[in-house]
């Protein structure tokens, strides 16, 4: 929304309120007299006026434009003087760091304070050794709206903790961040560079901390530097503070010769900026730390820059390294969710997306087009599927350039993302024991397989050892920490029915069969998605069902879909490149699909459906013209971000794994993705089978009539039968798990009756005659 101007009208003069505070506009507003006979006429020139600026001007734009560093000058200088305290055998008070401190007993000296390091401008005695010395500078600032950005460079033996006004800024080799460092604790190792001439560490604070602790008038620089041992032979402590002014106007000091500008030639973008602050901790595989992030965008049109102001997301998270195949690459994918500053989840809405905790930073490496996973899951999302949501954007870690990323959902039982009922520690039995539950099929996330349970059968086309030959799935929601036993055993019962109907020679009965088990179009739609991508992992890895509570929705449903950076021809193996051929017929490498693909494409029925779903969406969403147009609109909404991402992944021209094709620009792959996945298309139009009828079928008049009563029973069952065939008639029954429990031939006899008892549970009679088959569902109870 653009700015809005306040009016304010008194006897004297028009007084206009700007509510951005730009230096831009406030020199054009002027009050404006109230003279009689010009009053009006200047309110009008203001008004056409107000009118532009309400055009030209958003919040963040105007803010955005605020926040450019024009030129750096230094506040705190290493050779300063400054205050000290040398702690032998004890610390000072616990307010040292803090701008009201008296330190008028402190020593005073040019810095830096130390010994033995040939770059002290102050000697300290060495005898007895010092623990730490803890040091002083205070320095005035004018105005702190012109200073957007700040670097403390700090060359130091061994550890330091600097703060200012008591708000702690950096850290390095010492201590816990945010925790007070005693005096006498040791530090890692660390050499000083005792160099004049080359840069030290530096530690860049953005606007949104400098909010929090830099002010207009005195300012307190304060610095805890301890050494690694209590006879360590040297000690530093030369520190730097320098300033991002947004004017050209000379307010301080010159910075030193060493000094470089961290956002020199950095060019804004189009996209968010995704700014991660790891306070000097490390981003771990499985194990999430707490860091500082912030989202800048300044709204679609403007440009962003990383020395802007945090607008979309201030605030802290709980990151670490995600990924299975792709933690091999140096550009990391990455989880992270969104935290209160106590350490609980914080539900937030990031970059339009609903608000939720759980995330995933997607970083496109040995896919060179960047957008596999967009396309995919955009395409999803309009087939009417629920997928992942995405939005494009650029990452930073400690102000260092990363690449290009995708911000995306991370799947999750939400009314935003999988609609599911809320399963509770309450629910274990019941309706509520009944749903909602998500499972996947991939592997052990720890290599324990304990967090959840394998098939009862082996999967198609297996390659691999006994552990991994049979389809493993794991508890995705409830995870394997909440799950209660009663919920494990309920949501695995109905995996294995749902498998034992498929093995059964009656899956494709329609009172009996899959369809009484399965949402079939969540299927079909699965299925397409996999086949015209060719996702080598779509069936056997990543391969998400879920199941909603029964008075919802009592069916179990594939999806949503994930992970399809190695599909859409980006795979060398397991015939992934090919444009040709079946992809739930490929044999596998030990991690083999689930049994039920197979037989669903031998069942008519579904092909049939499968057949009307598909030239419904070849019409219209998955039509040549509409799939071209939707991998340039997201190359066109990348932009530039490519050339910045492969400046700094410069991987054009080299083959990373699988690539089956290595093109020499970016151009190059998304137009063997295009053509790829066009030819793909094109292959399914050919050999998909079945038959999409609108005229209806032919009803066939049955000379086989059967029923069975009571029903439900509470002990025999009559089960009889019309016999108009004047051919013989066979009755079976079968439990649900495929065993025979009941077999008899009879002659022609116009009705056969047959009384079964048997124990508590559902059965299939099957009623055969020599063209025509009837089946009944039997409840004993």
């Amino acid at each position: 929304m653009p700015g809005r101007l306040k009016f304010k009208l008194n006897r004297s003069k028009i007084e206009i309120v700007p509510s951005l505070r730009s230096p831009s506009i406030g020199n054009l507003l002027r009050t404006i007299p109230s003279k009689k006979g010009i009053q009006m006429i200047k309110f009008k020139v203001v008004k056409v006026f107000l009118f532009v600026l309400l055009i030209n001007f958003s919040p963040k734009q105007v803010q955005a434009q605020q926040n450019r560093v024009n030129h750096w000058e230094s506040v705190v200088l290493a050779n300063d003087t400054w205050k000290y305290w040398v702690a032998t055998s004890s610390g000072p008070s616990a307010n040292w760091n803090k701008a009201d401190f008296q330190d008028s007993d402190w020593s005073s000296g040019p810095g830096g304070i130390g010994y033995a390091d040939n770059d002290d401008g102050t000697v300290i005695s060495s005898t007895p050794t010092p623990l730490a010395v803890f040091i002083r500078r205070a320095f005035e600032i004018k105005d702190t709206s012109k200073i957007v950005s700040a670097i403390l460079h700090m060359d130091y033996d061994d550890g330091f903790v600097a703060y200012l006004n008591g708000i702690e800024i950096a850290r390095a080799n010492l201590g816990t961040e945010g925790v007070p460092t005693p005096f006498n604790s040791f530090a890692t190792d660390h050499e000083a560079l005792n160099n004049i001439s080359l840069q030290p560490e530096s530690f860049l604070l953005l606007k949104s901390k400098l909010n929090t602790c830099l002010v207009n008038g005195a300012n307190i620089l304060a610095i805890q530097v301890n050494n690694a041992t209590a006879t360590s032979s040297d000690l530093s402590s030369n520190a730097w503070f320098s300033v991002g002014l947004t004017s050209s106007e000379s307010v301080y000091r010159n910075v030193p010769s060493w000094f470089v500008n961290p956002f020199k030639d950095i060019p804004g973008s189009k996209l968010p900026l995704i700014m991660i602050r790891t306070n000097n901790q490390q981003i771990k595989a499985d194990i999430k730390v707490t860091v500082d992030m912030g989202i800048i965008d300044n709204g679609q049109g403007n440009l962003n820059y990383p020395t802007d102001v945090w607008n979309n997301y201030s605030g802290k998270i709980g990151i670490e390294y995600r990924g299975s195949s792709s933690m091999m690459f140096p550009k990391k994918n990455m989880g992270f969710e969104t935290r209160n500053a106590d350490g609980t989840n914080a539900n937030v809405a990031l970059l339009g997306l609903p608000e939720e905790n759980d995330w995933v930073l997607h970083g496109p490496y040995s896919d060179k087009t960047l957008i596999r996973n967009y396309l995919a899951y955009n395409l999803a999302l309009s087939m009417g599927k629920y997928a992942p949501g995405t939005k494009m954007c650029e990452v930073y870690i400690n102000e260092v350039y990363q690449g290009f990323y995708i911000l995306v959902e991370k799947i999750k039982r939400d009314k935003n993302r999988v609609d599911l009922a809320k399963l509770e520690a309450k629910d274990v039995s019941g309706i509520g024991l009944t749903g909602g539950y998500i499972v996947k099929i991939d592997r052990s996330a720890d290599g324990s397989y304990t967090d959840g349970f394998f098939s009862e059968y082996d999967g198609t086309g297996t390659g691999g050892g006994p552990r991994n030959k049979k389809v493993f799935y794991a508890w995705s929601y409830p995870d394997r920490a909440d799950i209660l036993p009663a919920q494990k055993d309920y949501i695995t019962q109905k995996i294995r029915d749902f498998e034992n109907v498929m093995v059964s020679w009656f899956y494709n009965d329609p009172k009996m069969g899959y369809t009484n088990v399965i949402d079939v179009s969540s299927f079909i739609d699965y299925w397409i998605m996999v086949e015209i991508s060719k996702n080598t992992d779509g069936y056997r890895l990543s391969a998400f069902l879920h199941k909603d509570r029964d008075d919802r929705n009592p069916l179990i449903r594939m999806g949503p879909i994930w992970d399809y950076d190695l599909a859409f021809g980006n795979a060398n193996y397991l015939e992934a490149a090919n444009t040709w051929g079946w992809n739930y017929l490929v044999p596998a490498d030990g991690w083999g699909n689930p049994i039920w693909w197979n037989k669903l494409m031998n069942d008519n029925d579904f092909k049939n459906k499968l057949k009307c779903r598909w030239l419904e969406l070849r019409s219209t969403v998955l039509s040549n013209t509409s799939i071209s147009a939707t991998i340039d609109q997201a190359t066109t909404q990348v932009g530039d971000a490519a050339t910045r991402n492969f400046a700094k992944w410069p991987i054009h021209g080299v083959y990373i794994w699988p690539n089956p094709y290595v093109g020499k620009t970016y151009a190059e792959d998304v137009n063997y993705m295009k053509d790829w996945t066009i030819r793909r298309l094109s292959w399914i139009d050919a050999y998909l089978g079945g038959v999409c009828s609108t005229t209806g079928t032919e009803r066939i008049i049955s000379r086989i009539q059967a029923r069975a009563f009571p029903q439900p029973a509470d002990g025999m069952v009559t089960l009889e039968v019309q016999n108009n065939s004047q051919e013989k008639v066979s009755i079976e029954v079968f439990g649900v798990n495929g065993q025979k429990v009941f077999s008899q031939l009879f002659s022609n006899n116009p009705l056969v009756s047959v009384q079964l008892q048997l124990r508590a549970g559902v059965y299939l009679a099957k009623i055969s005659g020599a063209k025509e088959t009837q089946t009944l569902k039997l409840v004993f109870r």
